[in-house]
């Protein structure tokens, strides 16, 4: 072959080119063939796992579901409701389990199959011969979940029977596989969800079946398409009633190829249901046009160069991918702050920048990747490891510049109780509400506030010695003090702060954050709110949590012991009643005092178990003190979580029966704070126990954050003026004149006034003088063992009039 040109550089230039041309032109037929066929192949094997996905969620849902109705049917006051035919506990029990899971169908079923009780508005499309084959396939050991179709609405139901311990009942619950679940499964799988339904014909009317897009993440209009690649021998009906068939099909959707499969989840009688799962061809070619336009402008770019010289290339390539080298070797050493500039129009410039984008993009997602790891969505405060990692910092700091600093950790108090009663929404707006008056109080900018888990938090004070933090953890106090607003209640804050400092308390990281933990729970076993550490805080920390752990045994083995103290009269001088206090005899450490061990039981949950021995042995005495002519009442703390027990009245009356008593025998102390934890249902409990003729007494009056006129809403009796205005109120004017004016307010809403905590004779003539009605104190009696009162009644008889 001659060639056109007369020097040899044109011919090697063209030989060259043609070849580039050449070989490019069949790669590009290579690759196009190629990625086409990968492409088709990903899909597929994209569409398998979605197909896993789809099998997967369904099985995940079917069975949480069933869990949750597990709950539900093992629920003792759920099974007492059935047995009482009570079905508006049993439509509450309903509608509260099916707002928890966000179902659409809740019901119940009686064993012989009759629809009994159903929560909210039924779908009118809803029948029961599919719900009573789903309950017969369960009585038969398979599966308590199933998909049913009624009148071309899937829905996925669950079947859980309620024993008791023969069956009493079916609970019935479900939702609606509608476009939001598709598109659940289509943010997990990345393809096009779309369910297919079949109408069944009229038997009366010879009509064939009609098929139905029942949801799809795709338009509505995609339907008829979508329908037309289910296989004919589907369409007409000719499959055995058997689920479980797979079939893959392309077909064309408004202008545009979809790779489809076809997955038939069921076929029973007149039931099917087929989960269609699609992703575009051309959306899975995409990307690779971008690379063969990229291979196309390089190939014609490297003509020009190739022409120019290989010297100028050599330049124009190798000193931005040098820079890119830099850039990367940077990039492998965690430092993203160098950008690569680049002003080039050329295929390296746009490398370049697309280079400097995906740094950007990288430093972007390592810096999510780092706020998830060190930060708490919920308060937006940071977490344990970033607290830490501070910690480990500050120690750093101070080797270097000798600053000390401090740890605040807090623990706030009854958190679980407030979780428990208003739900995890509220507890997260009450840790939400902390965090914000935390970082309001941290006045510093180097201070780090943060969550540590749950409800505790941690502070680290820069720059600060111990003084200084104990000022700072008096004012988190006072920032706390004020109420939050949950869910139309107001719930009291308060909490435990342990104080420790670096390096005074520890220079190890881990020991320093333990010594405060230790002293924040000492301030949450005394009766202040913050603790600085301190080396004896080692040992009490230890004896602590032995007796925590040793309160169920306590009650058990009747290790408790009730103690009694007098309540006066201040007019005749004459015993009125006596209020019952627990004391625990250990069998190591002696004699312990409740406020050593009441924290650790309402933390542990065995207060209510304290609570009903309480009751029950003051019960007891009440009764032998009758038999010996001494007919006064007990009066006997209950505590917040015995006010939320629906069961309490009951308990209460079985109590009195057992032991012949009237209601009169027994009088409860309430405090105002454990009446704010749930206000409804503990106005509730309260109100069911005057009706019994109990008498009632707010306790520590003034002491919580209440209103008046919830508290002229209580069925109450009596109040009880709280020891620590009463005790000072010899030298305290303005003690005087908050007890005086409780005595008025008490007097004025017709109820008789105590007061606690007198301990002298100067302090019981103020008190009578203002017209208190009864006193309680040292000065009359100290607590004593409940056997020895009668005894102290033929003293106190012998006494002169005060």
């Amino acid at each position: 072959m001659k060639l056109p040109f007369k020097s040899l550089q044109s011919r090697i230039v063209f030989l060259f080119l043609s070849l580039i041309l050449v070989v490019q032109f069949f790669g590009f037929v290579a690759i196009w063939v190629s990625i086409n066929t990968n492409a088709r192949v990903a899909i597929k094997e994209q569409l398998g796992v979605g197909e896993e996905v789809l099998r997967t969620v369904i099985n995940r849902r079917g069975e949480n579901l069933a869990l949750s109705a597990s709950i539900m049917a093992t629920d003792y006051g759920f099974r007492q409701a059935i047995a009482s035919n009570d079905n508006e506990t049993i439509l509450s029990a309903l509608e509260n389990s099916g707002a928890r899971i966000e179902s659409d169908v809740n019901m119940l079923y009686s064993p012989d199959g009759v629809r009994q009780v159903v929560s909210g508005q039924l779908p009118q499309t809803i029948t029961d011969a599919p719900i009573l084959k789903l309950i017969e396939t369960t009585q038969l050991g398979g599966e308590s979940f199933n998909i049913a179709v009624f009148r071309g609405v899937p829905y996925l139901l669950v079947a859980v029977p309620v024993r008791a311990p023969l069956t009493i009942a079916w609970i019935i619950t479900g939702f609606e596989i509608d476009d939001s679940w598709a598109a659940r499964i289509q943010d997990v799988s990345r393809l096009e969800v779309s369910f297919v339904t079949k109408i069944s014909s009229n038997h009366l009317v010879s009509t064939p079946p009609k098929w139905n897009l029942s949801s799809s993440t795709m338009a509505k209009l995609s339907g008829e398409d979508t329908i037309s690649g289910i296989p004919n021998d589907w369409l007409q009906g000719a499959t055995d009633n058997k689920a479980g068939q797979v079939f893959d099909n392309e077909i064309s959707i408004q202008g545009r190829d979809y790779s489809s499969r076809y997955i038939e989840l069921l076929n029973e009688d007149d039931q099917v249901l087929v989960a269609v799962l699609q992703r575009s061809i051309r959306e899975s070619l995409a990307p690779y046009f971008t690379l063969q336009l990229n291979l196309l402008v390089l190939t014609i770019l490297g003509a020009f160069v190739f022409i120019a010289g290989s010297v100028l290339t050599a330049k124009r390539i190798t000193k931005p991918l040098t820079e890119l080298v830099n850039t990367a070797e940077l990039l492998e050493k965690g430092d993203y702050s160098k950008p690569v500039v680049s002003k080039s129009t050329d295929e390296i410039g746009h490398l370049s920048r697309t280079f400097d984008r995906m740094r950007e993009a990288v430093a972007e997602r390592e810096q999510k990747i780092s706020k998830l790891a060190y930060w708490d969505e919920l308060t937006q405060l940071p977490n344990r490891a970033f607290f830490t990692d501070q910690l480990v910092k500050f120690s750093e700091h101070y080797q270097e510049n000798n600053q000390t600093f401090s740890v605040l950790m807090m623990d706030l108090d009854r958190f679980k109780h407030v979780n428990d009663v208003l739900g995890h929404s509220a507890a997260d707006k009450l840790l939400v509400g902390v965090a914000e008056r935390l970082k309001q109080s941290c006045k510093s900018d180097l201070d780090v506030v943060a969550r540590l888990g749950g409800d505790e938090f941690g502070i680290i004070l820069a720059n600060t010695h111990t003084d200084m933090a104990l000022e700072v953890a008096k004012r988190l106090q006072t920032a706390l003090a004020t109420p939050i607003a949950l869910n139309d209640s107001f719930v009291d804050l308060s909490a435990g702060v342990g104080v420790a400092n670096y390096p005074e308390h520890a220079k190890d990281i881990e020991v320093l954050l333990s010594r405060a933990e230790i002293a924040m729970y000492a301030a949450k076993n005394s009766s202040g709110s913050v603790a600085v550490y301190h080396s004896g805080l080692d040992v009490a920390n230890e004896e602590n949590l032995s007796l925590a752990s040793e309160i169920k045994q306590a009650v058990e083995q009747n290790q408790l012991c009730l103690f009694v103290q007098p309540k006066i009269d201040f007019s005749t001088g004459k015993l009125l009643a006596v209020e019952a206090l627990v004391r625990w005899n250990h069998p190591e450490r002696g004699m312990v005092f409740p406020d050593m061990f009441i924290p650790f039981a309402e933390q542990t949950g065995h207060i209510d178990k304290i609570s009903y021995w309480m009751l029950s042995e003051a019960a007891r005495y009440a009764a032998i003190w009758q038999k010996q002519g001494l007919n006064i009442p007990l009066a006997v703390n209950l505590s917040a979580r015995d006010l939320i027990d629906i069961e309490l009245p009951n308990k209460l009356k079985q109590i009195l029966e057992k032991h012949q008593l009237q209601s009169h025998s027994i009088s409860l102390e309430i405090t105002e704070s454990s009446m704010m934890d749930d206000p409804k249902r503990a106005l509730d409990t309260v109100e069911r126990i005057s009706k019994m003729g109990i008498q009632l007494s707010i306790d520590d009056f003034g002491t919580g954050y209440s209103s008046l006129a919830y508290l002229k809403r209580l069925p109450v009796n009596e109040l009880k003026i709280d020891r620590s205005f009463v005790m000072n109120i010899e030298r305290d004017q303005s003690d005087v004149t908050i007890v005086k004016s409780t005595i008025e307010l008490g007097h004025n809403l017709g109820l008789k006034v105590v007061a606690e905590g007198i301990e002298n004779q100067k302090v019981w003539d103020i008190l009578k003088l203002m017209g208190c009605d009864y006193g309680q104190g040292y000065f009359m009696s100290k607590p004593m063992a409940a056997d020895k009162l009668f005894d102290w009644t033929v003293y106190w008889k012998t006494m002169p009039a005060m």
